[in-house]
């Protein structure tokens, strides 16, 4: 049942790219699928995001949100396929993106000498799924949740709980085993995954950061309807991980 719940939560869309994409990076995962990604350098950035991205779109959709990301908040940025999207091989599964997420954190730390402490993991709707579960298991810097759901099966039916086995993506269960700063980020007018979600998200957080409910936005608006807000917001967030980083919130904002 588990399984099937996840089958149902993947929409691919067709690809938005090209297999030559410039700049595109290549990895092989455990289960022996290959996934592109893209990386995004900042000129003596002290910190590296790691971007889980929704569903029904690809790494294709997302260079430009990346590219922002990267600027306005002087990171580096990891941007990185699931399985069975974009150009990837395979098809997609829960499983898959939880490997799929693996592989990209070890490329960053294997290829890009990235340590642990600087890699802030950054997933937004479906992409909370994959995000909630490496952080639960691996060091990290930060978190940032955006958009995201409690669970697949808590998106269609308001219940409290869910047998993990007959359920898929269980963030709640999950959020609260991650010992990295965690902020959320949802619209208040979410019709796809009700703001609900991310308050109880918030609430089993072990160290919660000061989240930001963006009035008016919905599911898909936030970075685009209310910009200046979200990027000074991440900011913050980014600037508290480490006192000595030079970024003051608010400092920059500029795109």
């Amino acid at each position: 049942m588990g399984g099937l719940v996840a089958k149902l939560a993947f929409v691919p869309p067709a690809p938005s790219y090209s297999a030559d994409l410039k700049d595109l990076i290549w990895i092989t995962t455990k289960r022996g699928q290959r996934i592109p990604a893209i990386y995004i350098p900042f000129d003596g950035a002290s910190f590296t995001i790691l971007f889980s991205h929704a569903n029904a779109e690809d790494l294709g959709h997302i260079v430009p949100h990346l590219k922002a990301l990267s600027h306005v908040l002087q990171v580096n940025v990891l941007g990185y396929e699931y399985t069975g999207y974009g150009r990837s091989t395979g098809s997609p599964s829960e499983k898959d993106c939880y490997y799929d997420i693996a592989a990209a954190y070890a490329y960053l730390l294997q290829e890009r000498n990235a340590l642990p402490r600087d890699i802030i993991l950054f997933g937004r709707s479906l992409g909370s799924g994959p995000t909630c579960e490496l952080a639960s298991r691996a060091e990290v810097g930060g978190v940032i949740l955006q958009s995201a759901f409690t669970s697949c099966v808590r998106v269609a039916y308001d219940v409290p709980r869910t047998p993990p086995l007959l359920d898929a993506f269980c963030n709640l269960d999950k959020v609260g085993k991650i010992d990295a700063a965690v902020l959320v980020v949802h619209g208040t007018h979410d019709d796809v995954v009700p703001t609900s979600h991310g308050k109880q998200l918030f609430r089993a957080c072990r160290r919660p950061h000061r989240p930001l409910w963006v009035r008016g936005a919905g599911h898909n608006d936030i970075e685009v309807s209310h910009s200046k807000e979200y990027y000074m917001h991440l900011q913050e967030f980014v600037w508290s991980l480490d006192p000595r980083w030079r970024l003051k919130p608010g400092s920059v904002f500029t795109l």
